[in-house]
């Protein structure tokens, strides 16, 4: 049986279907179907945290299977005499003494991967209103970014749902925001009279308005007794995952 059978196996052994180890593994559908018919071969990182949510060991995996070759294709080297010592001890172990290996990789490995990245809360757009106007769902979902591409400033997070602001912005993309207060020109997301805009702010001789990002939409003049504020600004894009697990993401600023 080669690997992508073994991960199959196990795989319906556990019930889960291809969406859900995808989810857990952090990558997509397809990828695991291509893992599953020994299209492609899963890199290192997603090697291990297949294996962890498997609860299987790479043993069982590549059993009669594992050749020098195939190390190097996943590792980028071949293993190390201390690598290959350990795996040696590891096969004469008894059950509950591989358990116990199993649950100090496990748990060193955890630990690392969540420092690894970040979790911000993330604005999801409700009902829509006039003018690619929308209302705020109530509770943001955890959005987490690793560490190294996260920009600085940044407080949280919204998903476009549209694609109403091109060619600016796309549908689902992220954008990053800080919670500063958007200047003249600047793009934001601005609450006025209790309804969000994506826009950029201009402030000229005749007033304030809020400038559309697209050529369909009009400019929004803002009024001196207009209830008007601006939730963030924005500074970019990112990339990252939901964490759809996760039942407490972190609190908006407040304004």
């Amino acid at each position: 049986m080669g690997i992508g059978d073994k991960l199959r196996s196990r795989r319906l052994e556990l019930g889960l279907t291809r969406n859900q180890l995808a989810h857990k593994v952090c990558v997509t559908p397809s990828a695991i179907a291509n893992y599953e018919n020994d299209i492609s071969t899963p890199k290192t990182e997603i090697l291990i945290s297949l294996i962890n949510t498997l609860g299987v060991d790479a043993n069982y995996l590549y059993l009669d299977y594992l050749t020098n070759n195939m190390i190097r294709t996943i590792y980028g080297h071949d293993l190390s005499q201390e690598e290959k010592d350990s795996i040696e001890k590891y096969r004469h172990l008894d059950e509950n003494s591989k358990q116990l290996v199993r649950m100090i990789i496990d748990s060193e490995y955890e630990r690392i991967r969540k420092e690894e990245w970040g979790s911000f809360p993330c604005l999801i757009p409700g009902i829509r209103k006039a003018n690619t106007g929308f209302l705020l769902q109530e509770r943001p979902i955890t959005y987490k970014i690793k560490r190294k591409d996260i920009p600085a400033d940044l407080a949280f997070c919204f998903q476009i749902q549209v694609d109403e602001y091109e060619p600016v912005f796309k549908k689902y993309d992220v954008l990053a925001l800080s919670d500063q207060q958007a200047t003249n020109n600047e793009m934001g997301i601005f609450c006025l009279n209790k309804v969000c805009y994506i826009r950029s702010l201009r402030h000229d001789d005749t007033g304030c308005r809020l400038r559309a990002l697209n050529v369909m939409d009009p400019d929004i003049e803002v009024l001196p007794e207009d209830n008007f504020h601006c939730i963030g600004k924005i500074i970019g894009k990112v990339n990252g995952l939901f964490d759809l697990d996760d039942s407490s993401p972190g609190s908006l600023p407040e304004k």
